[in-house]
């Protein structure tokens, strides 16, 4: 019997393994062999620095957007999978450790075996799973039709200059999506347009800031002069390249 955890709970309707102290070990020696064993492509803004963003910066100098969020996205991503990924970058005990990577799915009609949220090796084996997809080939793909796409775990921002390649980047990851079975969350789906929210930001051409409710949520309970001048700090790193 596979124990790779010691309890779960729920957080804001998302479901969350602690892992035990065996499982942490076998998380961290598969981040050890994917640091020495793939390379992430540089739009996976969850490996570089900056973080999200960084993201959003690469996007200042285009007109049009768009925004793909998948929903239950680590659920999504199956045992098979996750052991297809591990064999495809040289893992010799792929199956097995796919197997230690994964749970019994909570998520009802889902996967009987999935990566849970909460286990250190989970955004790396799901970026290896969605590498091996056709969201990848239309992500490769993007920049020779004028439109780049940032991926930061199960977030994809799009954008361009024309909006007739923007719309047809879209609507080719809408389509690759359902072929890699990745449901897309429609609250958070964002079709071609000229501004959006992401990360909590608002996006145009030329500008990014931190939201007027991101602000007011910050604020909304006493904060140490600390924690403010943090939080100020951040939302001028965000401005930080305004035209």
């Amino acid at each position: 019997m596979t124990v790779n955890y010691e309890y779960s709970y729920t957080k804001k309707d998302k479901f969350i393994f602690v892992q035990n102290a065996f499982g942490i070990r076998i998380g961290t020696e598969i981040l050890d062999f994917v640091a020495k064993s793939v390379s992430f492509p540089a739009y996976y803004f969850h490996y570089q620095d900056g973080g999200h963003v960084a993201a959003i910066h690469r996007h200042l100098n285009n007109a049009y957007f768009f925004k793909i969020d998948y929903k239950n996205f680590f659920y999504s991503i199956s045992r098979n999978r996750v052991a297809a990924a591990l064999h495809d970058a040289g893992h010799p005990r792929a199956r097995t450790f796919a197997k230690w990577s994964c749970v019994r799915n909570p998520i009802k009609n889902g996967l009987r075996y999935a990566l849970p949220i909460g286990f250190v090796q989970s955004p790396a084996l799901a970026t290896m799973a969605l590498m091996r997809t056709n969201v990848a080939n239309v992500l490769d793909q993007a920049g020779a039709k004028g439109v780049y796409v940032s991926v930061y775990l199960d977030d994809l921002i799009g954008s361009g200059n024309d909006p007739a390649a923007v719309q047809e980047v879209f609507d080719e990851l809408i389509e690759a999506s359902k072929t890699a079975n990745l449901q897309i969350s429609p609250k958070k789906l964002v079709a071609p347009c000229t501004s959006l929210i992401a990360f909590n930001c608002d996006l145009s051409n030329g500008k990014a800031d931190v939201t007027a409710d991101r602000r007011a949520d910050f604020y909304s309970i006493a904060r140490s002069a600390f924690s403010a001048d943090a939080f100020e700090k951040y939302c001028d790193t965000v401005s930080a390249n305004n035209i």
